[in-house]
């Protein structure tokens, strides 16, 4: 310390306007990779961001963000290859932030990142490697001296929707018209785009879902799933099985809220779920978006009450 001289502490000094500050944090951090446990294996998350925040006392002029890197750097460099989950690495960083800013009473960790495996064409089975954005948070309270931590996981998945509305339109064109194309009552065309379907899970003490089931149940209530190769005979099959399966964005956003409810019994009633479905229209100049939050015990008790 007799090599450097005594630096002042401006951010301890008293804030000029006092009012507490509910966030104040880092955003979007880069990291090189952060490896995550999925089963019996470790999967590599590319390119994780993450964004961490505490809270800043009224009495207080700024928070020393220094700290906040510290935490990230710290728990992220210990964590590699350990058998963490993401939710788990975000627990451990917003429990690390209140211990390095011992001002403050709450923080959070989010990251975004993506994980890849080798996907199969549905007919020819050419592979290729599909990419899945995945996302943990985790918050941290400090109250009556014990720490309370949330923690919260969740997907991005692409697919194919077919507008159910345009189809039955069209097959009334078709019919009044007698257009010779249509050939199959059953399957008629309709207009189709990729629709992207988020879904989010604010869990219940220590549960947890694998990222990469989650991410199949979330494809499984879209029209068709997406591809990133796929043959001639592979597109006529994705086209083929979007069509005969039309769907809303407020279906797919109502069929995963009810496929999460029932695949995951073991999660808590208190568990919140939200889903957020954006189609990239075709036909439109504008986007549609669907979006959905409740408890899991609010969704299983509407589905008992359609029973």
């Amino acid at each position: 310390m007799g090599n450097h001289p005594v630096l002042p502490d401006i951010q301890s000094e008293p804030a000029k306007v006092p009012i507490r500050v509910k966030k104040v944090g880092l955003v979007r951090i880069r990291l090189p990779y952060a490896s995550v446990h999925f089963g019996d294996g470790v999967i590599v998350v590319q390119r994780p961001l993450l964004t961490v925040y505490v809270d800043l006392p009224k009495s207080q002029r700024g928070i020393h963000a220094s700290r906040s890197y510290e935490s990230v750097f710290k728990v992220v460099n210990q964590s590699t290859f350990s058998g963490l989950r993401l939710e788990d690495i975000c627990a451990q960083v917003a429990e690390e932030l209140l211990s390095k800013h011992e001002y403050a009473t709450n923080s959070s960790c989010e990251l975004s990142g993506e994980i890849f495996r080798v996907s199969k064409a549905p007919t020819s089975m050419v592979e290729s490697y599909e990419a899945i954005p995945v996302w943990a948070y985790a918050a941290a309270e400090r109250l009556d001296g014990r720490v309370r931590t949330r923690r919260g996981i969740g997907v991005s998945v692409s697919g194919v929707t077919a507008c159910p509305c345009a189809q039955q339109t069209v097959k009334t064109l078709a019919e009044w018209e007698k257009n010779s194309i249509i050939g199959d009552d059953k399957i008629v065309g309709t207009h189709m785009q990729r629709t992207v379907t988020s879904v989010r899970l604010f869990l219940v003490d220590g549960e947890t879902v694998d990222l990469l089931d989650l991410a199949d149940l979330v494809k499984e209530c879209m029209s068709a799933p997406s591809y990133e190769a796929l043959k001639r005979i592979d597109e006529g099959r994705v086209v083929l099985k979007a069509l005969s399966n039309p769907l809303f964005v407020e279906d797919v956003a109502r069929l995963v809220a009810a496929q999460v409810s029932k695949r995951y019994r073991s999660l808590d009633n208190r568990t919140r779920l939200t889903i957020r479905v954006r189609s990239i229209e075709s036909i439109h100049s504008y986007d549609l978006e669907a979006r959905l939050s409740a408890t899991l015990g609010e969704i299983r008790e509407g589905l008992r009450n359609q029973l």
